[in-house]
């Protein structure tokens, strides 16, 4: 479904799809077992695009989602995953915007028409126009963002709804590093290929061990760029 179709929704169902009563009381235990600078749902964090190396596996016992936008857990969830190169969207980006290939030529027009004919709508497009005209939007905000040196967070844009909700998802692993979880890949790709210092993303889930050793001021910093 794409940010138009989303933003059109009402607002208390749209809270009611992004699971915000439950995100709510989440922060709130958070709060009571962290303390005041505990992780919050849909928080917004800066992440390095080029320490993303790996997308989060839902294969296993425990798949965390979206709706588990700031969630504090433990155990080896955060050990399974795959290259990042080698996801479907990250891999066409890199082969149009690298390597000058057209989005037919890359492959995934017909990747999402094949979603398309599976699920009758995949990521808001119906047809094959909608396909297209969707790729001409993400050129051109790689064109904006060429420019401006600077991926806007959802605070920033129209169909903003909830803090960063609807941004890149991002888990944070045991060792503090960001994984790949959901929503974003064409953003993520666009920050990796123009190499910019951070890029924003929603908070996924973060590992016990992450949280302790004291990762969120820093996930909580934009960064000062060279100038």
């Amino acid at each position: 479904m794409n940010d138009e179709s989303i933003s059109a929704r009402p607002r208390l169902l749209r809270m009611i799809e992004a699971g915000v009563p439950v995100k709510a009381l989440r922060d709130l235990g958070n709060r009571i077992r962290f303390g005041p600078n505990a992780p919050r749902s849909d928080e917004l964090i800066w992440i390095d695009p080029m320490q993303v190396t790996h997308v989060y596996s839902r294969k296993g016992p425990v798949a965390y989602r979206r709706r588990h936008s700031g969630i504090v857990a433990g155990g080896d969830w955060d050990r399974r995953g795959t290259p990042i190169d080698d996801a479907t969207k990250v891999s066409a980006c890199n082969r149009h915007f690298v390597d000058g290939e057209s989005w037919e030529e890359t492959g995934i027009v017909e990747e999402m028409m094949s979603r398309i004919d599976r699920c009758g709508i995949f990521d808001g497009c119906r047809t094959r126009e909608d396909v297209l005209a969707r790729y001409e939007r993400i050129d051109r905000m790689y064109d904006e963002v060429a420019r401006t040196r600077r991926l806007e967070p959802m605070m920033d844009r129209p169909e903003r709804f909830r803090r960063e909700h609807g941004g890149i998802l991002i888990h944070i692993d045991h060792d503090g590093r960001p994984l790949l979880a959901g929503n974003g890949n064409h953003r993520l790709a666009i920050g990796r290929i123009l190499k910019l210092d951070r890029v924003p993303a929603q908070l996924g889930a973060i590992h016990i061990d992450a949280w302790s050793a004291g990762i969120m001021p820093l996930l909580r910093q934009e960064t000062s760029r060279a100038t």
